[in-house]
């Protein structure tokens, strides 16, 4: 092939791989506009819904309007008011689930890597799973009163006990085949646990922090209840004490709405972080 063949040769790789890179941003670009429009559409049919059945399925007086809320929830962000509901419940959840996760993990590995603590926890984790953060709520309430303590107390709780349980079952998964390629490469145990086994449970561990995070948002409204004066679950209790249901609907708007603008930016980190482990997971 002569210099100038090559040349040309060259030129077309070029142009083709920048149209397919055109074609790639084009599909990501129609993709991302028709999730917003069903997004649109689905949203759209749920206020309509709502509005219409206001005043002919429910009483105005329990159910408010759209309007109403969205009314209330406006003046409530001009004063700053919901703001800082939403500030300190965020703090309430993120410190827990932090605490929550990091312990989750820790344990979880050492369950699902060694048989002897499996079987000694399998039946205590297998009694404590189906207690609801709720149940905690008295207990949290005499052991650590009605501070700030028994708040994350509750938020751990929630989100520990799906960590660890997730954690445990990918390490205890790991492919037999993965540890014994490592042996024989000559791989000690503490290397085998650091590069095959955890980088094999990342999957589980992830998808069991995304379910954790969920829990968490749902166990804030439960660690509220304690001796709490401010946040998003004190707004919604202390709005059906008080009967104000616009107060009430935008607190429970305002906690749906965050926790999933949370979980998108978690799911996003994730996708452009650990795609390797995905990969890694799959390899056979």
């Amino acid at each position: 092939m002569s210099r100038g063949e090559a040349s040309i040769k060259q030129a077309a790789d070029v142009g083709a791989t920048q149209a397919n890179a055109r074609g790639a941003g084009s599909t990501k670009l129609k993709r991302a506009a028709r999730q917003m429009l069903m997004a649109l559409i689905s949203l759209g049919s749920v206020l309509l819904l709502w509005h219409l059945s206001v005043g002919t399925l429910f009483n105005s007086a329990l159910v408010p309007t759209p309007a109403a809320t969205f009314s209330k929830a406006w003046g409530m962000m001009v004063t700053g008011e919901l703001f800082m509901h939403i500030g300190v419940s965020l703090r309430r959840v993120l410190v827990g689930y932090v605490v929550g996760c990091a312990a989750g993990i820790v344990l979880g590995a050492v369950i699902g890597r060694f048989w002897l603590a499996r079987e000694l926890a399998d039946p205590v984790l297998e009694v404590i799973r189906p207690i609801s953060p709720v149940a905690i709520v008295p207990l949290a309430m005499l052991w650590f009163g009605i501070g700030e303590v028994s708040k994350y107390f509750i938020i751990i709780y929630a989100t520990l006990i799906i960590v660890l349980l997730n954690t445990a079952a990918g390490v205890s998964r790991t492919p037999a085949t993965r540890i014994r390629a490592a042996r024989c490469l000559g791989a000690n145990e503490y290397e085998v646990f650091l590069k095959v086994v955890l980088p094999s449970a990342v999957p589980y561990v992830l998808t069991g922090m995304r379910v954790a995070l969920g829990f968490s948002f749902m166990g804030i409204v439960a660690a509220e209840l304690i001796g709490a004066r401010e946040g998003l679950g004190f707004l919604i209790m202390n709005s059906q004490l008080l009967l104000q249901t616009e107060q009430l609907f935008v607190g429970l708007l305002s906690l749906g709405v965050v926790g999933a603008i949370i979980d998108r930016v978690f799911r996003t980190v994730l996708d452009r972080y650990t795609r390797r482990y995905i990969q890694f997971q799959r390899e056979v």
